[in-house]
Protein backbone atom coordinates (compact mmCIF):
# COMPACT_ATOMS: atom_id res chain seq x y z
CA UNK A 1 0.00 0.00 0.00
CA UNK A 2 1.78 3.35 -1.13
CA UNK A 3 1.38 6.45 0.38
CA UNK A 4 -0.56 9.26 -0.98
CA UNK A 5 0.74 11.89 -3.24
CA UNK A 6 -0.25 15.50 -2.82
CA UNK A 7 -2.17 15.55 -6.22
CA UNK A 8 -4.24 12.28 -4.94
CA UNK A 9 -4.89 13.75 -1.39
CA UNK A 10 -6.51 16.38 -3.43
CA UNK A 11 -8.37 14.84 -5.77
CA UNK A 12 -9.62 12.18 -2.81
CA UNK A 13 -10.44 15.91 -1.12
CA UNK A 14 -12.51 16.80 -3.96
CA UNK A 15 -14.93 14.23 -4.32
CA UNK A 16 -15.30 13.86 -0.53
CA UNK A 17 -15.66 17.82 -0.44
CA UNK A 18 -19.52 17.76 -0.19
CA UNK A 19 -20.13 15.15 1.50
CA UNK A 20 -17.77 16.10 4.08
CA UNK A 21 -19.16 19.66 4.22
CA UNK A 22 -22.52 17.71 4.89
CA UNK A 23 -21.37 16.32 7.75
CA UNK A 24 -19.76 19.89 9.39
CA UNK A 25 -22.30 21.10 12.13
CA UNK A 26 -23.21 24.92 11.49
CA UNK A 27 -21.60 26.25 14.68
CA UNK A 28 -23.39 29.30 15.91
CA UNK A 29 -20.07 31.61 15.37
CA UNK A 30 -17.99 30.57 12.66
CA UNK A 31 -14.29 31.71 13.60
CA UNK A 32 -11.58 32.17 11.05
CA UNK A 33 -8.37 29.41 12.37
CA UNK A 34 -4.65 29.78 11.74
CA UNK A 35 -2.89 26.29 12.56
CA UNK A 36 0.81 26.01 12.62
CA UNK A 37 2.33 23.19 11.99
CA UNK A 38 0.57 20.01 9.90
CA UNK A 39 1.86 17.01 12.06
CA UNK A 40 -0.44 14.53 13.12
CA UNK A 41 -1.72 17.05 16.50
CA UNK A 42 -2.44 20.57 14.13
CA UNK A 43 -4.26 18.05 11.45
CA UNK A 44 -6.27 16.67 14.27
CA UNK A 45 -6.90 20.05 15.26
CA UNK A 46 -7.97 21.51 11.80
CA UNK A 47 -10.03 18.25 11.16
CA UNK A 48 -12.10 18.95 14.48
CA UNK A 49 -12.70 22.61 13.71
CA UNK A 50 -13.42 21.83 10.11
CA UNK A 51 -16.26 19.71 10.70
CA UNK A 52 -17.63 22.33 13.63
CA UNK A 53 -18.08 24.15 10.64
CA UNK A 54 -14.94 26.68 11.26
CA UNK A 55 -12.55 28.05 8.80
CA UNK A 56 -8.42 26.87 9.11
CA UNK A 57 -5.73 27.12 7.27
CA UNK A 58 -2.71 24.76 8.27
CA UNK A 59 0.45 25.90 7.88
CA UNK A 60 3.25 23.26 7.44
CA UNK A 61 6.72 24.02 6.86
CA UNK A 62 8.06 21.61 5.57
CA UNK A 63 7.14 19.54 2.02
CA UNK A 64 5.00 16.73 3.64
CA UNK A 65 2.46 16.33 6.49
CA UNK A 66 2.86 14.34 9.42
CA UNK A 67 5.54 15.48 11.31
CA UNK A 68 7.51 12.55 13.08
CA UNK A 69 4.69 10.29 11.68
CA UNK A 70 6.85 9.97 8.45
CA UNK A 71 6.76 6.35 6.61
CA UNK A 72 10.37 5.80 4.32
CA UNK A 73 10.29 3.71 1.52
CA UNK A 74 13.38 4.94 -0.31
CA UNK A 75 16.35 2.76 -0.69
CA UNK A 76 14.58 -0.45 0.36
CA UNK A 77 13.38 -3.51 -1.78
CA UNK A 78 10.17 -5.57 -2.57
CA UNK A 79 7.83 -2.42 -0.94
CA UNK A 80 9.37 -2.75 2.64
CA UNK A 81 9.02 0.21 4.70
CA UNK A 82 9.87 1.86 7.95
CA UNK A 83 7.97 3.67 9.98
CA UNK A 84 11.08 6.49 10.91
CA UNK A 85 9.14 8.10 13.75
CA UNK A 86 6.23 7.67 15.73
CA UNK A 87 6.06 3.67 15.13
CA UNK A 88 3.07 2.51 17.40
CA UNK A 89 0.08 3.00 19.08
CA UNK A 90 -1.66 0.46 22.02
CA UNK A 91 -4.54 -0.88 23.16
CA UNK A 92 -5.10 -0.11 26.06
CA UNK A 93 -4.56 3.81 25.44
CA UNK A 94 -4.82 5.85 22.22
CA UNK A 95 -8.93 6.35 22.43
CA UNK A 96 -8.99 8.77 20.36
CA UNK A 97 -6.66 7.59 17.89
CA UNK A 98 -8.28 4.33 17.78
CA UNK A 99 -11.59 6.53 17.03
CA UNK A 100 -10.08 7.72 13.80
CA UNK A 101 -8.25 4.33 12.74
CA UNK A 102 -11.89 3.33 12.47
CA UNK A 103 -13.77 6.21 11.27
CA UNK A 104 -11.51 6.20 8.47
CA UNK A 105 -11.20 2.61 8.35
CA UNK A 106 -7.94 2.73 8.25
CA UNK A 107 -6.48 -1.25 8.38
CA UNK A 108 -4.17 -1.72 11.04
CA UNK A 109 -2.10 -5.12 12.17
CA UNK A 110 -0.33 -5.92 15.91
CA UNK A 111 3.08 -4.92 16.23
CA UNK A 112 4.71 -8.01 18.14
CA UNK A 113 7.36 -5.94 19.17
CA UNK A 114 7.14 -6.08 22.99
CA UNK A 115 6.99 -9.78 22.95
CA UNK A 116 9.70 -12.28 23.80
CA UNK A 117 11.66 -9.70 24.62
CA UNK A 118 15.91 -10.08 25.19
CA UNK A 119 18.16 -7.65 27.02
CA UNK A 120 21.36 -6.64 27.17
CA UNK A 121 22.42 -6.09 30.82
CA UNK A 122 26.22 -5.96 31.27
CA UNK A 123 27.55 -7.94 28.60
CA UNK A 124 24.76 -10.76 28.92
CA UNK A 125 21.49 -10.83 26.89
CA UNK A 126 18.73 -12.09 29.57
CA UNK A 127 15.01 -13.44 28.34
CA UNK A 128 12.27 -12.75 30.03
CA UNK A 129 11.91 -15.76 31.23
CA UNK A 130 15.39 -15.29 32.90
CA UNK A 131 14.65 -11.74 34.25
CA UNK A 132 12.10 -13.69 36.70
CA UNK A 133 14.30 -16.35 37.62
CA UNK A 134 14.98 -15.72 41.69
CA UNK A 135 18.56 -16.70 41.15
CA UNK A 136 19.35 -14.72 38.49
CA UNK A 137 17.76 -11.50 39.99
CA UNK A 138 19.22 -12.05 43.21
CA UNK A 139 22.90 -12.31 41.04
CA UNK A 140 21.42 -8.60 39.56
CA UNK A 141 21.42 -7.15 42.82
CA UNK A 142 17.89 -6.85 43.84
CA UNK A 143 16.90 -7.17 47.08
CA UNK A 144 14.35 -9.82 48.80
CA UNK A 145 11.13 -7.44 47.99
CA UNK A 146 11.93 -6.87 44.88
CA UNK A 147 13.04 -10.48 43.76
CA UNK A 148 9.70 -11.33 44.76
CA UNK A 149 7.63 -8.42 43.22
CA UNK A 150 9.58 -9.51 39.64
CA UNK A 151 9.08 -13.06 39.99
CA UNK A 152 5.53 -12.37 39.65
CA UNK A 153 5.50 -9.45 37.57
CA UNK A 154 6.89 -8.65 34.27
CA UNK A 155 10.38 -6.24 34.29
CA UNK A 156 8.78 -3.22 32.74
CA UNK A 157 6.36 -3.36 36.13
CA UNK A 158 9.58 -2.49 38.44
CA UNK A 159 8.69 1.11 38.99
CA UNK A 160 5.39 0.00 40.41
CA UNK A 161 6.72 -1.56 43.18
CA UNK A 162 7.46 1.84 44.75
CA UNK A 163 5.24 4.20 42.76
CA UNK A 164 1.72 2.36 42.52
CA UNK A 165 0.89 3.50 46.28
CA UNK A 166 0.51 7.40 45.39
CA UNK A 167 -1.56 6.42 41.97
CA UNK A 168 -5.05 7.08 43.85
CA UNK A 169 -3.71 10.33 45.38
CA UNK A 170 -4.40 12.31 41.92
CA UNK A 171 -8.21 13.11 41.95
CA UNK A 172 -7.86 14.99 38.81
CA UNK A 173 -5.50 13.41 36.14
CA UNK A 174 -4.90 17.08 34.83
CA UNK A 175 -4.21 18.25 38.34
CA UNK A 176 -0.45 16.97 39.64
CA UNK A 177 -0.66 19.89 42.61
CA UNK A 178 -2.88 19.51 45.77
CA UNK A 179 -3.12 15.60 46.31
CA UNK A 180 -0.39 16.30 49.06
CA UNK A 181 2.27 15.69 47.48
CA UNK A 182 3.37 18.59 45.82
CA UNK A 183 7.29 18.05 48.14
CA UNK A 184 7.71 15.11 45.87
CA UNK A 185 8.95 17.86 43.05
CA UNK A 186 11.82 18.73 44.75
CA UNK A 187 13.45 15.60 44.62
CA UNK A 188 14.61 12.87 41.99
CA UNK A 189 12.66 9.74 40.95
CA UNK A 190 16.18 7.90 42.23
CA UNK A 191 15.85 9.45 45.56
CA UNK A 192 12.45 8.59 46.14
CA UNK A 193 12.68 4.98 45.11
CA UNK A 194 15.54 5.09 47.28
CA UNK A 195 13.93 6.41 50.64
CA UNK A 196 11.58 3.71 50.23
CA UNK A 197 14.24 1.23 50.55
CA UNK A 198 14.92 0.38 47.03
CA UNK A 199 18.15 -1.34 46.13
CA UNK A 200 21.16 -0.34 43.64
CA UNK A 201 19.39 -2.15 40.76
CA UNK A 202 16.04 -0.85 40.86
CA UNK A 203 17.64 2.75 41.38
CA UNK A 204 19.80 1.63 38.40
CA UNK A 205 16.63 0.12 35.61
CA UNK A 206 13.70 2.15 37.61
CA UNK A 207 15.25 5.32 38.95
CA UNK A 208 16.01 8.26 37.04
CA UNK A 209 17.01 12.03 37.92
CA UNK A 210 13.72 13.66 37.01
CA UNK A 211 10.78 14.87 39.03
CA UNK A 212 9.83 12.51 41.37
CA UNK A 213 6.19 13.89 41.06
CA UNK A 214 6.53 14.06 37.48
CA UNK A 215 7.07 10.30 37.36
CA UNK A 216 4.41 9.49 40.12
CA UNK A 217 1.82 11.40 38.52
CA UNK A 218 2.54 9.82 34.98
CA UNK A 219 2.12 6.50 36.67
CA UNK A 220 -1.31 7.24 38.23
CA UNK A 221 -2.47 8.90 34.63
CA UNK A 222 -1.83 5.36 33.38
CA UNK A 223 -3.47 3.70 36.32
CA UNK A 224 -6.80 6.04 36.10
CA UNK A 225 -6.29 5.47 32.35
CA UNK A 226 -6.31 1.15 32.33
CA UNK A 227 -3.12 1.57 30.80
CA UNK A 228 0.17 -0.43 31.89
CA UNK A 229 3.73 1.27 31.95
CA UNK A 230 4.93 -0.33 28.99
CA UNK A 231 1.87 -1.75 27.03
CA UNK A 232 2.86 -5.03 25.14
CA UNK A 233 -0.05 -4.81 23.23
CA UNK A 234 1.11 -2.37 20.31
CA UNK A 235 -0.45 -2.02 17.04
CA UNK A 236 0.46 0.15 13.66
CA UNK A 237 -1.49 1.06 10.42
CA UNK A 238 -0.89 -1.28 7.54
CA UNK A 239 1.27 0.59 4.80
CA UNK A 240 2.52 3.04 7.13
CA UNK A 241 1.34 4.97 10.42
CA UNK A 242 1.69 8.05 7.62
CA UNK A 243 -1.47 6.76 6.38
CA UNK A 244 -3.38 9.17 9.37
CA UNK A 245 -2.17 12.47 8.96
CA UNK A 246 -2.37 11.58 4.96
CA UNK A 247 -5.81 11.08 5.37
CA UNK A 248 -6.64 13.73 8.13
CA UNK A 249 -5.01 15.98 4.92
CA UNK A 250 -7.35 14.17 1.97
CA UNK A 251 -9.93 15.31 4.43
CA UNK A 252 -8.80 18.83 4.80
CA UNK A 253 -7.78 19.41 1.00
CA UNK A 254 -6.08 22.91 0.22
CA UNK A 255 -6.62 24.24 3.64
CA UNK A 256 -3.45 22.73 4.21
CA UNK A 257 -0.36 24.65 3.11
CA UNK A 258 2.70 23.21 2.46
CA UNK A 259 6.34 24.59 2.02
CA UNK A 260 5.12 27.67 4.60
CA UNK A 261 7.16 28.23 7.17
CA UNK A 262 5.57 30.82 9.88
CA UNK A 263 8.31 33.50 10.12
CA UNK A 264 6.15 35.88 12.94
CA UNK A 265 3.17 36.34 15.16
CA UNK A 266 1.25 39.72 16.39
CA UNK A 267 -1.81 39.13 18.58
CA UNK A 268 -4.60 41.11 20.09
CA UNK A 269 -7.51 41.25 21.99
CA UNK A 270 -9.27 40.97 18.90
CA UNK A 271 -7.21 38.97 16.96
CA UNK A 272 -4.29 37.19 15.48
CA UNK A 273 -1.80 37.97 12.66
CA UNK A 274 0.33 35.40 11.58
CA UNK A 275 3.52 36.05 8.98
CA UNK A 276 4.82 33.47 6.89
CA UNK A 277 6.81 32.39 3.77
CA UNK A 278 5.45 30.79 0.14
CA UNK A 279 7.32 30.53 -2.71
CA UNK A 280 9.73 32.42 -0.85
CA UNK A 281 7.24 35.72 -0.71
CA UNK A 282 5.99 37.00 2.45
CA UNK A 283 2.99 36.78 3.30
CA UNK A 284 -0.02 37.42 6.15
CA UNK A 285 -3.06 35.98 7.47
CA UNK A 286 -5.14 37.49 10.09
CA UNK A 287 -7.68 34.71 11.95
CA UNK A 288 -9.53 34.97 15.00
CA UNK A 289 -7.50 32.24 16.46
CA UNK A 290 -3.76 30.65 16.16
CA UNK A 291 -3.16 27.20 17.18
CA UNK A 292 0.54 26.09 17.16
CA UNK A 293 1.34 22.58 16.60
CA UNK A 294 4.81 23.05 16.13
CA UNK A 295 7.35 21.67 18.62
CA UNK A 296 8.96 24.15 21.05
CA UNK A 297 11.99 24.38 19.83
CA UNK A 298 10.48 25.43 16.55
CA UNK A 299 7.90 27.69 18.66
CA UNK A 300 10.69 29.53 21.25
CA UNK A 301 12.68 31.08 17.84
CA UNK A 302 9.47 32.74 16.67
CA UNK A 303 9.00 36.30 16.90
CA UNK A 304 6.01 36.98 18.98
CA UNK A 305 4.19 40.41 19.69
CA UNK A 306 3.58 41.69 22.00
CA UNK A 307 5.92 38.65 24.32
CA UNK A 308 4.15 36.21 25.70
CA UNK A 309 4.08 36.54 29.59
CA UNK A 310 6.92 35.34 31.01
CA UNK A 311 6.08 32.26 32.72
CA UNK A 312 4.52 30.85 29.54
CA UNK A 313 8.00 32.05 27.70
CA UNK A 314 9.73 30.32 30.25
CA UNK A 315 8.09 27.10 30.05
CA UNK A 316 8.08 27.15 25.74
CA UNK A 317 11.78 27.99 26.13
CA UNK A 318 12.91 25.52 28.88
CA UNK A 319 10.65 21.87 27.03
CA UNK A 320 13.35 19.03 27.51
CA UNK A 321 13.50 17.12 24.23
CA UNK A 322 15.88 14.44 23.03
CA UNK A 323 16.67 13.84 19.67
CA UNK A 324 17.16 10.18 17.68
CA UNK A 325 18.10 8.01 15.13
CA UNK A 326 16.13 5.12 13.80
CA UNK A 327 19.12 2.76 12.01
CA UNK A 328 17.45 0.28 9.33
CA UNK A 329 18.79 -3.02 8.53
CA UNK A 330 17.44 -4.84 5.67
CA UNK A 331 18.24 -8.41 4.80
CA UNK A 332 18.13 -11.42 2.50
CA UNK A 333 15.87 -12.99 4.55
CA UNK A 334 13.99 -13.06 8.20
CA UNK A 335 17.37 -14.83 9.70
CA UNK A 336 16.05 -14.35 13.24
CA UNK A 337 12.99 -17.01 12.95
CA UNK A 338 15.17 -19.22 10.96
CA UNK A 339 18.07 -19.21 13.67
CA UNK A 340 14.99 -19.96 16.20
CA UNK A 341 15.56 -16.66 17.91
CA UNK A 342 13.96 -12.79 18.92
CA UNK A 343 14.51 -10.04 17.29
CA UNK A 344 13.30 -7.77 20.05
CA UNK A 345 16.37 -6.72 21.50
CA UNK A 346 17.18 -4.24 24.03
CA UNK A 347 20.78 -3.26 23.24
CA UNK A 348 21.33 -0.26 25.62
CA UNK A 349 24.38 0.82 24.10
CA UNK A 350 24.28 4.45 22.29
CA UNK A 351 24.78 3.23 18.12
CA UNK A 352 22.10 0.70 19.39
CA UNK A 353 19.62 0.77 21.80
CA UNK A 354 16.90 -1.73 20.68
CA UNK A 355 15.61 -3.27 17.51
CA UNK A 356 12.69 -5.44 16.33
CA UNK A 357 11.31 -6.31 13.01
CA UNK A 358 9.10 -4.09 10.72
CA UNK A 359 7.00 -4.54 7.33
CA UNK A 360 6.00 -7.93 8.28
CA UNK A 361 3.02 -7.43 6.13
CA UNK A 362 4.93 -7.22 3.07
CA UNK A 363 4.97 -10.70 1.10
CA UNK A 364 8.43 -11.33 0.37
CA UNK A 365 11.35 -13.48 1.88
CA UNK A 366 13.39 -10.34 3.06
CA UNK A 367 13.60 -8.89 6.33
CA UNK A 368 13.24 -6.06 8.27
CA UNK A 369 14.74 -5.03 11.49
CA UNK A 370 14.76 -1.73 12.62
CA UNK A 371 15.70 0.49 15.91
CA UNK A 372 16.63 3.20 17.59
CA UNK A 373 20.03 5.13 18.71
CA UNK A 374 21.77 8.96 19.68
CA UNK A 375 21.41 11.68 17.38
CA UNK A 376 24.40 11.18 14.12
CA UNK A 377 24.80 7.60 14.43
CA UNK A 378 26.29 5.99 11.16
CA UNK A 379 24.91 3.38 9.68
CA UNK A 380 28.16 1.57 9.89
CA UNK A 381 28.42 2.49 13.75
CA UNK A 382 25.29 0.95 14.30
CA UNK A 383 25.43 -2.36 12.46
CA UNK A 384 28.77 -2.94 14.36
CA UNK A 385 26.85 -2.66 17.75
CA UNK A 386 23.90 -5.20 16.18
CA UNK A 387 26.59 -7.86 15.29
CA UNK A 388 28.51 -7.39 18.48
CA UNK A 389 25.38 -8.40 20.32
CA UNK A 390 23.21 -10.51 18.65
CA UNK A 391 22.99 -13.96 19.76
CA UNK A 392 24.23 -15.54 16.63
CA UNK A 393 27.28 -15.25 14.38
CA UNK A 394 25.33 -15.23 11.23
CA UNK A 395 23.00 -12.68 9.65
CA UNK A 396 22.03 -12.39 6.18
CA UNK A 397 21.85 -7.99 6.46
CA UNK A 398 22.49 -6.26 3.05
CA UNK A 399 21.49 -3.25 3.04
CA UNK A 400 22.25 -0.76 6.06
CA UNK A 401 21.24 2.73 6.44
CA UNK A 402 19.63 5.81 9.22
CA UNK A 403 17.03 8.37 9.12
CA UNK A 404 18.59 11.01 11.76
CA UNK A 405 16.18 12.98 12.91
CA UNK A 406 18.66 15.70 14.13
CA UNK A 407 18.93 16.41 10.62
CA UNK A 408 15.34 17.29 10.46
CA UNK A 409 15.24 21.20 9.78
CA UNK A 410 11.59 20.72 10.95
CA UNK A 411 11.49 17.97 13.29
CA UNK A 412 14.81 17.62 14.89
CA UNK A 413 13.18 17.58 18.70
CA UNK A 414 11.29 14.10 19.06
CA UNK A 415 9.35 13.45 22.29
CA UNK A 416 9.92 15.16 25.44
CA UNK A 417 12.05 14.04 28.36
CA UNK A 418 11.49 14.46 32.09
CA UNK A 419 11.09 17.49 33.76
CA UNK A 420 14.44 18.43 36.47
CA UNK A 421 13.76 18.71 40.11
CA UNK A 422 11.45 21.21 41.21
CA UNK A 423 10.62 22.22 37.06
CA UNK A 424 6.89 20.26 37.49
CA UNK A 425 5.25 23.79 38.79
CA UNK A 426 7.03 25.69 36.20
CA UNK A 427 5.96 23.80 33.42
CA UNK A 428 2.83 22.86 34.22
CA UNK A 429 -0.30 24.62 33.99
CA UNK A 430 1.81 26.92 32.17
CA UNK A 431 3.10 25.03 28.74
CA UNK A 432 -0.41 24.13 28.09
CA UNK A 433 -2.66 27.54 28.95
CA UNK A 434 -3.84 29.59 26.02
CA UNK A 435 -2.90 32.99 26.04
CA UNK A 436 -5.09 35.30 24.84
CA UNK A 437 -6.18 34.27 21.31
CA UNK A 438 -3.05 31.72 20.96
CA UNK A 439 -3.73 28.05 21.98
CA UNK A 440 -1.25 25.81 22.36
CA UNK A 441 -1.17 21.68 21.23
CA UNK A 442 1.46 18.85 20.61
CA UNK A 443 2.81 15.96 22.17
CA UNK A 444 4.54 18.35 24.56
CA UNK A 445 1.01 20.15 25.49
CA UNK A 446 -0.38 17.53 27.42
CA UNK A 447 -0.36 15.58 30.89
CA UNK A 448 1.05 12.45 29.46
CA UNK A 449 3.69 12.89 26.39
CA UNK A 450 2.59 9.46 24.23
CA UNK A 451 3.45 10.99 20.96
CA UNK A 452 0.31 10.62 18.78
CA UNK A 453 -2.02 10.14 22.09
CA UNK A 454 -0.77 13.46 23.40
CA UNK A 455 -0.87 14.91 19.85
CA UNK A 456 -4.76 14.02 19.26
CA UNK A 457 -5.70 14.57 23.10
CA UNK A 458 -4.30 18.01 22.85
CA UNK A 459 -5.66 18.66 19.78
CA UNK A 460 -9.13 17.75 20.66
CA UNK A 461 -8.97 19.91 23.81
CA UNK A 462 -8.01 22.69 21.86
CA UNK A 463 -10.53 21.90 19.01
CA UNK A 464 -13.23 21.91 21.91
CA UNK A 465 -11.98 25.19 23.43
CA UNK A 466 -12.07 27.29 20.21
CA UNK A 467 -15.56 26.40 19.26
CA UNK A 468 -16.79 27.01 22.37
CA UNK A 469 -15.66 30.69 22.87
CA UNK A 470 -18.20 33.14 22.95
CA UNK A 471 -15.32 35.58 21.57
Amino acid sequence: MNPMTRREILQVAGGAGLAFAAQVSQAASKKKVVIGGGGIAGLCCAYELTRRGHEVTVLEASGRVGGHVKTVRDELADGLYVDAGAEQFTKPGYELYWGYVREFNLPYMQDHRREHMMRRIGERLYSEEQLADKRVLADLGFNQREINYLSQHEWWELSGLYLDKYADSFGDEYEPFGAGLDNLDNVTLAKLVEQDGASGATIRFAGGGGSALQAVWHAAILKRRGVPSWPTQVFRLIGGNSRLPETFAARLGDRVKLGCPITGIQHGESGVTVEYREFRESKQISADYLVCCMSAVMLRQLPITPALPDNKRWAVSNVPYYSATRPVFQSRSKFWREQGTSINIEFSKPDLEHVWSMADDVETGRGLVVGTARPGTKAESALSAFREVYPQSKDTIEHAMVIDWSRDPWCMACETTSYKPGELKQFWPALVKPHGRIHFAGAYCDNLNWGQEAATRSANRVAKAIDESTG
